[in-house]
């Protein structure tokens, strides 16, 4: 008989923002667009890039921002998502996050001639992790 639900993890350096929820699927950010995963998958791992992590926890729909990562789906229905940064939520200060948007924008658009790759680089991962975490907190 076949799973109908799969467990994920979602891990950073700093610890895990979930380890081991039962879920019926997740939605992930890839680098071409939205991954769903539902039970069963075939394994594979591919880049994460951020956005945010859907998925329902009991009767509740779980959006969560996330950076920059690896995903991994495991052939025993296990979906583990490894990220530098993740915030839930309610751990979201959108007003903070829409003003340090528009700094770094600010500093993209000006310094366009005037910085090195590594420092354009630095700018656009802060700039898709604002605005992953802006997405989370839209309905």
């Amino acid at each position: 008989m076949a799973d109908t639900t799969i467990k994920l993890d979602i891990l950073t350096p700093l610890g895990p923002k979930r380890h081991g929820v039962v879920v019926p699927g997740v939605e992930v950010p890839g680098l071409l667009g939205e991954l769903g995963v539902l039970p069963e998958h075939v394994p594979f791992i591919t880049p994460v890039v951020p956005g945010v992590v859907r998925f329902r926890d009991g009767g509740e729909s779980v959006r969560i921002a996330v950076g920059a990562g690896f995903l991994e789906v495991t052939r025993d229905n296990r979906v583990v998502i490894l990220v530098e940064r993740a915030l839930e939520v309610s751990e979201i200060d959108a007003n903070k996050a829409r003003d340090e948007l528009k700094r770094v924008q600010a500093d993209l658009s000006h310094d366009l001639g005037s910085i090195d790759a590594a420092e354009h680089r630095k700018l656009v991962t802060e700039q898709g992790w604002l605005e992953a975490q802006l997405r989370a907190t839209q309905p």
